[in-house]
């Protein structure tokens, strides 16, 4: 039985047209039931409590399961709690109200939020007393910056938040001038310099891409210079590139328990963990990548890093860390990679990508196709420079508590086990690919060998 089933269907709001249905449904959450039980338990006929389960049953609020001896059927409840989408009525304004309800969700789960962001400062960001946090976010990742403003406070870590939503963003890129998008670049870096953790949770960037030619520039300096600051001053990154959402659907309320319970994990055991698998491997390695898709290629290993979910002294430690953490980081030798990569899904500018096909020659793109949104495909390697369609780097989810299903497809590539390709840069840990768009696709337990 699953935790939460979402009423948005109008045929499933009118199914509940009685108080006995409700009831019935009510029973059947607790224990399947026969319909002659239940006739016996609600004092009706079996035609009257017939009709009514079929009602339930055509409005799929209910099902028919395998439990009991195979000579009667039983009838059980969906799952354990039922909720309905508002967005079936006219109130438009609800997402207060349905922030409260995930979060109550959330509770019923077992899951301690301010446990969790507690855990987070103190073990993964390894922050201390008298240090400062930078956190610049968006509105849609708030539920995540409230937990952790209360809980540094509690710790006398001292807190700025820079707020950047999605209209801050489309000014920025559309409306400010040229000296205007240069100062909020300066501002920034010199809040950067006074802080020892820098968490970047603003996800909605993903979605609001920046055209300009001449912002362009501005901003790449602007990044020169925030990394030149990052490496004096030793600066502890962590980012988030997925995004929380308020809207009460089935889908976003079961994905946001699995991003919790992502961040609800040891990351002790956690950085041991990606600490022994990252050791079978090492640079100068030559790996065969093969899955039933038809995914099929080979690369040299250059250069191994982890993110352990924390900040550890270990040798493989990455410069920076993504929340939720646990990956192993591959950076290809130039012209190693060859073969085919063909997935069930891709994830670029925020849209995913079905069943893209690639073929790979000396690491670099030649040939693709894709079932949906393969023009992004193009998009991403024309507009990525002359490292457009280069490999940047592959990664190894090592998160044990991480569920595949139900969850932000750019938070998934932490899942142990799952292999993820990427295309971008990989300046940042040591490498030379300088691609100016980010985009990925996804390998589900491939299998993956030192040849």
């Amino acid at each position: 039985m699953e935790n939460i089933f979402v009423i948005n269907q109008l045929s499933q709001l009118k199914a509940f047209n009685s108080e006995l249905k409700i009831h019935l449904i009510n029973e059947l959450m607790l224990n399947p039931a026969t319909g002659q039980q239940l006739s016996k338990i609600f004092g009706l006929s079996k035609q009257k409590m017939h009709y009514n389960l079929k009602a339930l049953l055509n409005a799929n609020l209910i099902e028919v399961t395998d439990f009991g001896n195979n000579k009667e059927v039983y009838y059980r409840a969906k799952a354990k709690n039922y909720f309905i989408d508002f967005s079936l009525g006219n109130n438009l304004d609800c997402n207060s109200d349905n922030r409260s309800r995930i979060n109550e969700i959330l509770k019923e789960n077992n899951l301690d939020l301010s446990r969790i962001a507690a855990n987070l400062l103190e073990n993964s960001l390894r922050m201390q007393a008298r240090e400062k946090l930078l956190i610049v976010t968006g509105d849609y990742n708030m539920p995540l910056v409230k937990k952790i403003l209360v809980e540094a406070s509690k710790r006398q870590i001292e807190t700025e938040l820079i707020y950047r939503d999605k209209e801050m963003l489309e000014a920025k890129h559309d409306q400010f001038s040229l000296a205007t998008y240069n100062w909020d670049f300066e501002n920034f870096n010199k809040q950067l310099k006074s802080c020892q953790v820098y968490l970047y949770l603003n996800g909605e960037s993903m979605y609001n891409p920046l055209n300009d030619p001449e912002k362009i520039k501005l901003q790449q300096r602007a990044f020169v210079k925030s990394r030149e600051i990052i490496s004096k001053n030793g600066i502890r990154i962590a980012m988030m590139e997925g995004l929380m959402q308020d809207e009460l659907t089935e889908q976003n309320i079961l994905s946001e328990i699995n991003f919790w319970h992502s961040l609800d994990i040891d990351y002790d055991r956690l950085a041991d963990e990606t600490e022994e698998t990252s050791r079978r491997y090492n640079p100068g390695d030559t790996i065969c990548l093969q899955n039933e898709d038809g995914t099929d290629f080979l690369f040299r290993i250059d250069k191994i890093v982890c993110d352990y979910g924390s900040f550890t002294p270990r040798e493989r430690q990455c410069s920076s860390i993504n929340i939720p953490g646990g990956e192993i980081i591959f950076l290809p030798q130039t012209k190693s990679l060859n073969g085919t990569i063909s997935a069930k899904q891709g994830f670029l500018q925020g849209k995913l990508v079905s069943h893209p096909v690639l073929k790979i020659m000396d690491n670099k793109i030649v040939e693709f196709t894709a079932e949906t949104n393969q023009e992004l495909i193009a998009s991403a390697i024309n507009e990525g420079g002359a490292d457009g369609g280069v490999v940047s780097m592959l990664t190894l989810g090592t998160n044990y508590n991480m569920n595949t299903k139900n969850i932000d497809p750019l938070y998934r590539c932490k899942s142990k086990g799952l292999v993820t390709v990427r295309w971008g840069e990989n300046r940042s840990i040591g490498g030379t690919v300088q691609g100016q768009v980010e985009w990925q696709v996804q390998l589900e337990n491939p299998e993956m060998k030192v040849k």
